[in-house]
C-alpha cells in the first residue's frame, strides 16, 4: 500500500468549483497524468482518494490536502512534475510525501484551520478599537448561533469553543483584515462566514458581508501538545 500524502493550492477561476468536481478534476487530472491509481474492490470500483474537511465555494485555499493510494511507487518529485502538468491553472501540489497505513485519515484527524478574513467597514474607527473589540468578543463564554438542524428545526449551538485564536491585524482605510484559527474537523466545524456574522452583530461594527474574502492558509491537525500540519 503506497499512499502520498499531498498539500495543494485552490485559487483563481478554481474556487468556484464545487468539492465534487473538484474530486473529478483531480481523478481526471491523475489519469491524464499516466498516474497509476489504486481502486477500491466490488461492483462499482472508485479511485481510492480522500480529503480533509472540504472548501467553502469561493475561498481561496493555500492548504489543502488530499491522500491518493497507489499501485506504483514513484519519487514525490516525478509525481508532483507529472501532476502540475497537467492541472489547470489555479490548482497546483506543492508537496507530496509518503505516509505508513497506520496514519489516521485525514478527516479523522484534522481538528483546525487558519483564516485569513478580508473585509470592509464603515465605521470611522482605529486598529485599537477593532482590536479591543475582538478582546471583549473572545472573553465571552457563550456566543450563540441558531443553527438550522436537518429536520428544519432551530437549534442553539454556541459557537465559542470552535474559535481559537480571532486577531485583527491591519485596518487600511474601510479595509480590515483578521485572522483566525477556527475548528475545521469532522468532530467540530464552524463556517468562518457565522464567526463574522457573530462578530458583527457582538461588536456593531458595520461590516459589508456582501464584500468579503476569506483565505483558508492551512489545516492542523491537534496532538495534544500543539498544532501540526498533516505533512
Amino acid at each position: 500500500m503506497n499512499i502520498l500524502r499531498c498539500k495543494f493550492i485552490k485559487e483563481k477561476d478554481m474556487i468556484y468549483i464545487s468539492h465534487l468536481d473538484l474530486q473529478r478534476l483531480l481523478q481526471r487530472s491523475l489519469r491524464r497524468a499516466g498516474i497509476k491509481v489504486s481502486y477500491s474492490q466490488g461492483f462499482n470500483p472508485h479511485p481510492k482518494i480522500s480529503f480533509g474537511q472540504a472548501l467553502s465555494l469561493g475561498t481561496v485555499s493555500f492548504g489543502e490536502y488530499i491522500d491518493i493510494e497507489l499501485d506504483e511507487v514513484i519519487s514525490e518529485d516525478e509525481f508532483l512534475t507529472r501532476i502540475n502538468n497537467v492541472l489547470p491553472d489555479g490548482i497546483k501540489f506543492l508537496k507530496a510525501v509518503y505516509v505508513d497505513k497506520s496514519v489516521p485519515s485525514l478527516m479523522s484527524s484534522i481538528s483546525h484551520g487558519s483564516y485569513t478574513l478580508k473585509l470592509k467597514i464603515n465605521n470611522d474607527i482605529t486598529i485599537d478599537d477593532i482590536k479591543s473589540k475582538v478582546k471583549k468578543f473572545m472573553e465571552k463564554d457563550e456566543i450563540v448561533f441558531m443553527k438550522k438542524t436537518k429536520k428544519g428545526k432551530m437549534k442553539e449551538v454556541n459557537i465559542r469553543p470552535l474559535i481559537r485564536k480571532l486577531n485583527a491585524v491591519l485596518l487600511d482605510d474601510s479595509n480590515l483584515i483578521l485572522n483566525t484559527v477556527i475548528a475545521t474537523g469532522s468532530s467540530g466545524n464552524l463556517n468562518p462566514s457565522i464567526l463574522l456574522e457573530k462578530f458583527k452583530e457582538i461588536s456593531n461594527l458595520d461590516i459589508d458581508m456582501e464584500n468579503i474574502k476569506i483565505i483558508r492558509n492551512d489545516l492542523y491537525i491537534d496532538d495534544g501538545k500543539k498544532m501540526i500540519t498533516p505533512i
